[in-house]
């Protein structure tokens, strides 16, 4: 009797290891997700300004949620769109 209550601690030992580990990795990647998702930002309102410096300028921009007003309509592709949460645009023709 004592042998399968400490075969059974032994077991569910086993498991908590395998799910923490699995929990590891899955912070992991949503780690690397976030890292993506921060970097494509970047780029694409890097991307904006230049094009906008080109094009006219920039307007004075004094906050991240006037940034984000001044970029949603000027997001076209949907994957774009998507990095700053924006709902994609359909097509309409």
């Amino acid at each position: 009797m004592p042998e399968d209550v400490f075969t059974r601690i032994r077991v569910l030992d086993q498991r908590l290891a395998r799910l923490r580990q699995e929990r590891g990795r899955l912070a992991a990647r949503a780690s690397q997700a976030d890292r993506r998702r921060d970097t494509r930002q970047k780029i694409l309102v890097g991307a904006m300004v230049l094009s906008a410096v080109e094009h006219g300028g920039v307007p004075a921009l004094g906050s991240r949620g006037e940034l984000e007003r001044w970029l949603e309509p000027r997001l076209t592709r949907a994957y774009d769109r998507a990095a700053f949460g924006f709902e994609s645009r359909t097509s309409a023709k």
